[in-house]
């Protein structure tokens, strides 16, 4: 996401380089941009359903009871084939945000939403669920999760030691694939499958500069892991520690 303000990657964490639709939209037409993002902050929900018509008939007709749900602003995602909606109101605390089977994403601060305008429906307004969004998670995407503090520990093997112990386990075939970088057919997005590898990591070492070093060394590796300073990167290893702390089991 590019900002107007500064010519440089945007970020959702830091409000001096957002600005108002008008200049956004000037500068998305004055420099070929392929469209407008908008990102959440406090006090709005947004609820991302991937391609409806394309899942399991099961899932898509649970998908199809939660879009009957939320009546409120609804427009098709850049690829046409998913859902957005945003509504005001907030998630409950430790929030639950993804489910990759259902193909569905929550989010309710500190994310940028691409928006298409391509309305569906005859809601074209935002309105308040702040009556049924917090349940509507619970129901979708389960319980919140009861987080403990991430306990973080200096690696005692090498990379290489490491990788060898992960293969000779139960999650070794798992492992490999990703390390390969072999991630279609089993994930949706590159990004899911990112995250999939830190989780294995981070279940065998609590070192994050361990964890990062192995992750640059496998086939999933992009330009991506260093975006905006490395965000990307301490995110999803931040996010897999906490993970790997507060489950028993992967």
């Amino acid at each position: 996401m590019i900002s107007p303000i500064t010519g440089d990657y945007a970020k959702s964490n830091e409000p001096t380089t957002w600005c108002d639709f008008n200049t956004a939209l000037r500068y998305a037409q004055t420099h070929e941009q392929d469209g407008l993002s908008f990102v959440l902050t406090s006090g709005i929900v947004f609820v991302d359903i991937d391609e409806v018509d394309e899942k399991p008939a099961e899932v898509r007709e649970k998908m199809l009871d939660l879009a009957s749900s939320l009546d409120t602003y609804c427009e098709t995602s850049v690829s046409g084939k998913g859902l957005h909606f945003l509504c005001y109101g907030s998630l409950p605390e430790n929030a639950r945000k993804k489910n990759d089977t259902l193909g569905l994403e929550m989010y309710d601060n500190r994310r940028f939403v691409c928006m298409t305008g391509n309305v569906v429906g005859d809601s074209t307004e935002i309105r308040d669920l702040s009556d049924r969004i917090v349940e509507l998670n619970k129901q979708y995407l389960g319980q919140p999760v009861k987080y403990k503090p991430i306990v973080r520990k200096q690696a005692t093997k090498t990379d290489r030691e490491l990788i060898d112990k992960i293969r000779n386990s139960r999650q070794g075939a798992k492992f490999d694939r990703l390390y390969r970088g072999d991630w279609q057919g089993s994930y949706e997005t590159q990004s899911s499958a990112d995250f999939a590898l830190a989780r294995i990591l981070a279940y065998w070492t609590q070192d994050e500069g361990q964890i990062d070093s192995i992750f640059r060394s496998s086939g999933l590796y992009r330009p991506k892991w260093d975006h905006s300073g490395g965000y990307y990167a301490r995110r999803t290893i931040n996010m897999a520690l906490s993970l790997a702390h507060n489950t028993a089991e992967m």
